[in-house]
């Protein structure tokens, strides 16, 4: 969010400093060849992804995320009457690097705070071929179901080593890679034991947890082998790809199928278990990592690979843009999913919760007497998760009143256009709203009058125009 402040009065080191939307590279790469995007997709077939419109509304909604010309929210203190402007952010997946950073911290914050005791947790990832990653695009509830069938492997390996018992599992589909390419899987923080109920003082129902032990190499290379199976067999049941091509699969040497299981978090390492969480919700790319050459008209990524190390990537800008329009998720798809213990009619979720807000120190699930639902509990959070979460992660306190130390609270939200106009008038910021470059013209063709500076072919007689000539196409378009 972008918050404006009136006055000239400069902000000490420890106050919050609001971030400038407009100035990121990002925001300037899209306000210059957006509409060119969009042309040139609505001619090119093959650039075109599965939910068009989905990808358009969401690129369109980041270049108003964090505008103050788009809509304010000011906030004042009661006891000075100093008063702070914040923009609205647009909440989009995949488009918004800003808004997909707050949602993974309030998913890690939530999960540490009101789900997760202070247990052993593991990470499993769950990688899938190529081959498969096309077909999971195309139709997005087959990444649901491989979520699905890892939850209910999982549960069954526990089973087998522990007994009786519910493994507490919470599932993050992510759709990208480290090079921003499209890249389908999952992970699984579960925990690395499991739980149980139990009769406890006066008759109520209380916790118990065994521990289990890390999965062998021989372990992990079998959970991988039935994963295969059942993955291919699922998806021919569904209709997703044909028994030729799941045959075709099982008989490879190497599947393509990876399941990772080494990465574990101690009881008591709330910190290391925290930063689990937001790796594995984290936004798709980082946009301190992008650099835009406006001149040239390309995007420079550094990408980070574990295994590759650091890499610089170029593209031009429409292609950029392609890129990140495909790891967009489809609309109405979860992809943090729970199962197991902490399953929405699991019996044990509700002492998961207990167990964790006293840990944390949050308001329990019950008051007066009466419980409360879940939904309720996150309302409640949610009113209070901007401030809240910026206080945790940057160590300031945005809703601090910097005269007074008092506390901020919202007064108005300034919709209509004249107000806001005046606002910003009053602040010294700039009342008019963002513009886009039009779209370019497709390079002219042979014989065509170019769209370009007429005086660079001043004294040059164009060549006299060929009807027999074939103009060339472009294979990918004819594809």
């Amino acid at each position: 969010m972008l918050a404006c402040q009136p006055g000239p009065r400069p902000l000490s080191p420890g106050s919050y400093r609001p971030r400038n939307a407009a100035a990121t590279s990002l925001y300037r790469l899209l306000q210059d060849h957006l509409e060119a995007f969009l042309a040139r997709r609505a001619t090119d077939r093959e650039d075109s992804p599965t939910h068009p419109a989905v990808v358009e509304r969401s690129l369109r909604a980041f270049l108003e995320c964090g505008i103050p010309r788009f809509g304010l929210v000011r906030f004042r203190c009661p006891s000075c009457s100093e008063s702070l402007f914040v923009a609205f952010s647009c909440k989009r997946r995949g488009a918004c690097p800003s808004c997909d950073g707050k949602r993974a911290a309030v998913t890690a914050t939530r999960a540490l705070d009101t789900l997760l005791p202070d247990v052993g947790y593991r990470q499993w990832v769950l990688v899938v071929p190529k081959r498969l990653r096309y077909y999971i695009h195309r139709s997005p509830e087959l990444a649901g179901e491989v979520s699905r069938l890892l939850a209910r492997e999982l549960e069954l390996y526990y089973a087998r080593k522990l007994g009786a018992g519910t493994a507490a599992q919470i599932h993050f589909i992510q759709r990208f890679g480290s090079t921003l390419n499209l890249h389908l899987h999952v992970h699984a923080v579960v925990s690395d034991g499991l739980f149980r109920k139990q009769a406890g003082l006066l008759g109520r129902p209380s916790l118990d947890f065994e521990p289990g032990e890390a999965p062998t190499v021989d372990e992990t290379a079998k959970l991988t082998d039935i994963l295969r199976r059942k993955i291919l067999r699922r998806f021919v049941r569904l209709g997703a790809i044909e028994p030729r091509v799941a045959r075709e699969m099982l008989a490879w040497e190497h599947s393509g199928f990876s399941l990772h299981g080494a990465t574990a978090v101690r009881a008591g390492d709330r910190a290391g278990l925290e930063r689990l969480l937001y790796y594995c919700a984290r936004p798709a790319f980082s946009v301190k990592r992008l650099s835009y050459l406006k001149e040239e008209g390309l995007a420079v990524y550094d990408a980070a690979d574990k295994v590759l190390g650091e890499r610089r990537l170029v593209f031009s800008a429409v292609e950029f843009i392609g890129r990140l329009s495909r790891l967009i998720p489809p609309p109405r798809k979860n992809l943090v999913r729970y199962y197991g213990a902490l399953g929405p009619s699991s019996p044990l979720r509700p002492l998961l919760c207990e167990a964790a807000c006293a840990l944390s120190g949050e308001e329990p699930l019950r008051r007066f007497g009466r419980a409360l639902s879940e939904a309720a509990v996150a309302v409640t959070a949610s009113a209070r998760a901007w401030g809240r979460l910026l206080s945790r992660v940057f160590e300031v306190d945005p809703l601090a009143c910097l005269r007074c130390g008092g506390r901020l609270v919202p007064v108005a939200a300034i919709l209509e256009d004249r107000q806001i106009a005046r606002v910003l008038a009053h602040l010294g910021l700039s009342t008019d709203f963002p513009k886009l470059l039009p779209a370019r013209s497709p390079p002219a063709a042979e014989g065509e009058d170019p769209q370009a500076d007429p005086g660079l072919y001043e004294g040059i007689d164009p060549p006299a125009p060929d009807d027999d000539a074939q103009v060339p196409t472009d294979p990918a378009t004819e594809a």
